[in-house]
């Protein structure tokens, strides 16, 4: 009974996800009842209901019949899954309230970045700030290890964005300024201790898809993009290590 409940606010949870997710990059603001993204259309309210909705309408919008994005779906299964691993794993604790926080940074971080290539500064340092502020309350957590993980974070991704920018200098480098603050996030939520392990996840990710990308353009001879949104890889990694191992991590230093 409590994996149902806790599924059903994981759904909840996905659902104000989406909704950051839709319209943060599209109006900036979330006043005013949701509307269609494909024609604009005020949706009745069965179509914003969490999974249901877009299972419903089979994956296209009742009003226009145009395809609606799986990744909204996707962001909701994600959100349940991770909350109900979170549970299993902590039980309701203060480590499962701060986990299923930066769980939701990194769904709506990653979400945004797949989408629009985009990754916001004021609100991916604000969550980092958060993280450094709260490190002390949380089990197998620390102020010192959050601010560790931040300047840890800091030094190898501004390295990696230098690098970026001196191998594509007459293109937009693969890798921004937006990455830099979203690897200080992860190293702040996370800590030095549990980064190297978040970080491995995610670039294995990236690498991967990569790959398959330039397979995919060289053999299939179809277009590919040429850059991924390495934000995205970052944060499912991040994600991925969070609900296997948690914050007390397969090997704690600090």
């Amino acid at each position: 009974m409590d994996i149902v409940l806790v599924a059903l606010v994981g759904l909840l949870l996905g659902a104000l996800l989406n909704l950051v997710i839709i319209r943060l990059p599209r109006e900036r603001g979330f006043g005013g009842w949701p509307r269609c993204t494909r024609c604009g259309q005020r949706l009745a309210w069965w179509q914003i209901a969490p999974l249901f909705g877009w299972l419903a309408q089979g994956g296209r919008a009742r009003c226009c019949g145009r395809r609606l994005d799986v990744l909204y779906p996707l962001v909701d299964l994600v959100t349940v899954v991770t909350l109900v691993l979170l549970y299993l794993q902590h039980r309701l604790s203060i480590s499962t309230v701060y986990s299923a926080a930066v769980a939701a940074v990194l769904i709506v971080t990653g979400a945004i970045d797949w989408q629009h290539r985009l990754i916001y500064t004021l609100p991916t340092l604000g969550a980092t700030l958060g993280a450094v502020v709260v490190a002390f309350g949380v089990p197998f957590h620390s102020l010192l290890n959050a601010l560790a993980g931040v300047f840890a974070a800091g030094i190898l991704f501004v390295i990696f964005y230098l690098l970026a920018r001196a191998l594509f200098p007459a293109h937009r480098a693969p890798f921004g300024l937006g990455d830099v603050y979203l690897g200080m996030f992860i190293g702040a939520a996370l800590g030095l201790t549990n980064l190297a392990g978040a970080l491995l996840y995610g670039m294995l990710l990236a690498g991967a898809f990569a790959a398959s990308l330039v397979l995919l353009r060289r053999f299939a001879g179809r277009d590919a993009p040429q850059y991924i949104s390495y934000g995205t890889f970052l944060c499912i990694g991040a994600l991925i290590y969070l609900v296997i191992w948690g914050l007390a991590g397969p090997s704690p230093l600090l």
